[in-house]
């Protein structure tokens, strides 16, 4: 599926009000079930269920998360990743599409998303696509360039989202205090931006 008609799906979830009821509502955990079943291989299939198109290889799915139940000072759900096979109340947090392509490991730090080197001329236009993740069981090693799928996601609900560390939320506090990030309906290229167009010479 093309990015300019994942984007025309995502408007009419919106338009017909699906993105205002509750997003579990939208497509259950179903642990990769036909027709949902492409597999990364990795633990991002924890949180994710996804399809690939028979055209033109691109995906199409949802990327899962868990409400903790705790609302913050500004008024936003906290909601984190979960292993999805392993509890009940996982709901689609956003839609996500993706093109298939490759990029180069540069680096992690702590426990936020690896960081790829990805080409200009390879990020898929027009769009917002802001995630690159590859495919297969083994991490990433220092510049190598392995195969994956550049994600576009949109949110299709209103969470404060804590990647680590969301049980530590308090409601008194507002979302970015409680380490989170804000999360609307709409494109959101910042809770996994993971890409890079450009690098220093050796890193």
């Amino acid at each position: 599926m093309s990015m300019p008609l994942i984007r025309c799906v995502a408007a009419a979830l919106c338009l017909s009000g699906i993105a205002n009821a509750v997003a579990g509502d939208l497509y259950p955990w179903r642990q990769h079930a036909a027709p949902f079943e492409f597999l990364f291989g990795n633990h991002f299939d924890t949180h994710q269920q996804t399809r690939v198109s028979r055209r033109d290889g691109s995906l199409f799915g949802f990327l899962y998360i868990r409400h903790t139940g705790v609302v913050t000072r500004d008024r936003y759900p906290v909601a984190t990743h979960v292993d999805c096979n392993m509890v009940p109340d996982c709901t689609v947090g956003w839609t996500i599409g993706g093109a298939p392509t490759e990029a180069t490991y540069l680096y992690q730090t702590g426990n936020d998303h690896p960081v790829f080197l990805l080409g200009r001329a390879r990020i898929t236009q027009p769009g917002s696509p802001s995630h690159f993740h590859w495919l297969g069981a083994a991490t990433p090693t220092l510049r190598q360039t392995v195969p994956g799928y550049l994600l576009q996601l949109t949110a299709v609900d209103k969470f404060c989202f804590i990647h680590h560390g969301a049980d530590a939320a308090t409601p008194n506090r507002t979302c970015q205090a409680n380490g989170g990030i804000n999360v609307d309906h709409g494109a959101d290229i910042a809770t996994h931006l993971n890409i890079v167009g450009s690098a220093p010479p050796g890193l």
